[in-house]
C-alpha cells in the first residue's frame, strides 16, 4: 500500500516534505517521491499516529468496569479522532476492582493499539485527589508495585504517584525496576521533593495544573517543577481544565520537546450532555463539561487531535511545530518510541491524514479506517 502525493511530517525537523509512504504488513518499508499509489493524498498532511497515555473511556465505556467486548467497541472511536494508540487509564479503586480492570483491558482484541495500561491511582495524595475516592487510596507496597507491573506484562505500565507519601523513593525505584515508567501527580509535593523524584527516574507529570501543588513565588510547588524541569508534561488542552493563556504560558515555559497533549477522556466523550459512571462515581456533564457530586473535575469530554487544535490557538505555533506533543513525546514519556510517535522505515503503520482541520483517514497497523 502506497499514500502518495502527501506532505509527510518529519519528527526530527518539525517540517513537512513532498513525498509518499509505503507500507506492507503493519510496518512501513519506504518513504519516497514516488508519484502514484493506491491512495492520492492531494497535498495533505500526514502525520505520525496521534498518541493517548492518559484515558478512561468514550463512548459510554469505562475501561474500569467494562468487558473486553465493550472495551473494544469503545476504542474504535479514538481510531476517528486521528488516536492510534492509546494506554488505558485505571483509577483509585479496591484493588481487586484494578486487577479485574487490568485483566479486561489486557483480554480485549481491537484494531487500535493498546501499548500499555496507565495505573491512576490509588498512590496518590488525599490531598490532592481530585475526583479519585479518599477512601480507597492505598499505601505504597513495593512488593504490591512489583505485581502490579508483572501483571500489566506484556504491555507498558505507566504509574502515577505522588512522591511525597511514606515509601515513595522505593516504591517508584520497584516500578522502574520491574520496567514501568512513573509520573508524578495527584501530588501536594513542594518544588525540591518533585525534582528528586524526577531524578530518581520519574519521567512526567500527570495533567499538570490539575490535582498538584500550585506554583508560587516563593515555593514553586509541583506545577513550578513540571514547568521548569526536564521531564515530560502533560496537559489537558480542552481550555476548560486549563485556560488557554495559561496554557500559552506553559508552553513557553515548558517547550514543544516536552509538553504532552493527554485527553483524560471519560465515557462522556463521544456522547451527549448527561450524567455518566467514572469508577463507580456519578458525573454530571453539561456543556461537555463533567463534573461529580463533590463539585470536582471528573475528567474530560475531549480528543486528542481536537486539542492540538486548541493548543494552536492557545499558543499561536504551527501546527508542524506542535505535531509533536501529540505523536513523539507521549510515545518517548512512556517508552514506546521505537516502534511509533514518528513516520519512519520499520515502524508501525500508524498514520494520520490531515488539512489541520479534520481527520481524513487514519491508518493503525496499516488497515485503513476512513
Amino acid at each position: 500500500m502506497i499514500i502518495y502525493n502527501a506532505k509527510i511530517y518529519d519528527t526530527s525537523k518539525k517540517c513537512f516534505f513532498n513525498g509518499s509512504v509505503a507500507f506492507d504488513r503493519g510496518v512501513i518499508t519506504e518513504i519516497s517521491d514516488k508519484k502514484s499509489g493506491d491512495i492520492d493524498a492531494g497535498g495533505a498532511y500526514l502525520i505520525p499516529g496521534l498518541i493517548d497515555v492518559h484515558s478512561h473511556g468514550r463512548g459510554g465505556v469505562d475501561f474500569m468496569n467494562a468487558e473486553p467486548d465493550k472495551i473494544s467497541e469503545c476504542l474504535g472511536l479514538y481510531l476517528k479522532h486521528g488516536v492510534t494508540t492509546v494506554f488505558p487509564c485505571v483509577m483509585t479503586a479496591p484493588y481487586d476492582d484494578i486487577t479485574k480492570a487490568i485483566n479486561n483491558i489486557k483480554n480485549t482484541k481491537s484494531d487500535i493499539n493498546i501499548d500499555g495500561i496507565h495505573v491512576e491511582g490509588p498512590y496518590i495524595s488525599p490531598v490532592r485527589p481530585g475526583c479519585h475516592n479518599v477512601s480507597q487510596l492505598r499505601p505504597l507496597y513495593c512488593d504490591e508495585a512489583a505485581k502490579l507491573t508483572e501483571m500489566i506484562k506484556p504491555y507498558k505500565a505507566h504509574f502515577t504517584v505522588a512522591p511525597e507519601l511514606e515509601g515513595a523513593d522505593m516504591f517508584i525505584k520497584t516500578l522502574i525496576k520491574h520496567g514501568a515508567t512513573v509520573g508524578i501527580g495527584h501530588s501536594d509535593c513542594k518544588f525540591d521533593r518533585a525534582l528528586e523524584a524526577v531524578e530518581l527516574g520519574c519521567v512526567s507529570f500527570t495533567h499538570t495544573y490539575n490535582a498538584m501543588r500550585g506554583l508560587n513565588h516563593r515555593e514553586p510547588g509541583t506545577v513550578g517543577a513540571a514547568l521548569s524541569g526536564r521531564a515530560y508534561a502533560e496537559f489537558i488542552c480542552d481550555l476548560f481544565h486549563i485556560r488557554k493563556e495559561v496554557l500559552a504560558i506553559s508552553y513557553k515555559a515548558v517547550g514543544a520537546d516536552r509538553f504532552v497533549i493527554v485527553s483524560d477522556s471519560i465515557s462522556a466523550a463521544d456522547m451527549p450532555d448527561g450524567n455518566y459512571d467514572l469508577s463507580g462515581m456519578e458525573v454530571n456533564v453539561r456543556d461537555g463539561k463533567a463534573i461529580n457530586n463533590a463539585g470536582a473535575i471528573a475528567g474530560s469530554t475531549t480528543n486528542i487531535f481536537d486539542e492540538l487544535k486548541n493548543l494552536m490557538i492557545a499558543t499561536g505555533a504551527p501546527f508542524e511545530e506542535l505535531v509533536v506533543t501529540a505523536t513523539a513525546n507521549p510515545a518517548k514519556q512512556v517508552g514506546i518510541y521505537g516502534s511509533t510517535g514518528s513516520i519512519e522505515v520499520g515502524k508501525r503503520a500508524d498514520m494520520v491524514l490531515t488539512d489541520k482541520e479534520n481527520v481524513l483517514l487514519t491508518v493503525c497497523r496499516g488497515k485503513i479506517i476512513k
